[in-house]
């Protein structure tokens, strides 16, 4: 008997949740003055998002990805960190 399961391949839906993170960490430090606690909170957010990439990352060197719709958000998903690191290392 074979197995007829398809392999679980990674897709868009994998880099969403770093991108959940990062986005109001984004806006929200567009429009706020930067204190010392929300300073501390962005530092931990964005700790999370890494690791969250990371695990995503895993994935695809695990079961390979699908189509140009993951690459486009993977691609996202690193632009918005890049960009949010140099912002809190600017602060």
């Amino acid at each position: 008997m074979t197995d007829t399961k398809s392999p679980r391949l990674v897709t868009e839906g994998t880099w969403v949740f770093p991108l959940l993170v990062l986005a109001p960490l984004a806006v929200l430090g567009l429009l706020t003055d930067h204190s010392q606690p929300w300073l501390a909170i962005s530092w931990g957010l964005f700790a999370l998002s890494t690791l969250a990439v990371a695990a995503g990352w895993a994935s695809v060197f695990r079961h390979g990805t699908r189509g140009t719709a993951a690459w486009s958000t993977c691609v996202l998903v690193h632009a918005v960190l890049a960009w949010q690191l140099i912002s809190l290392v600017w602060q």
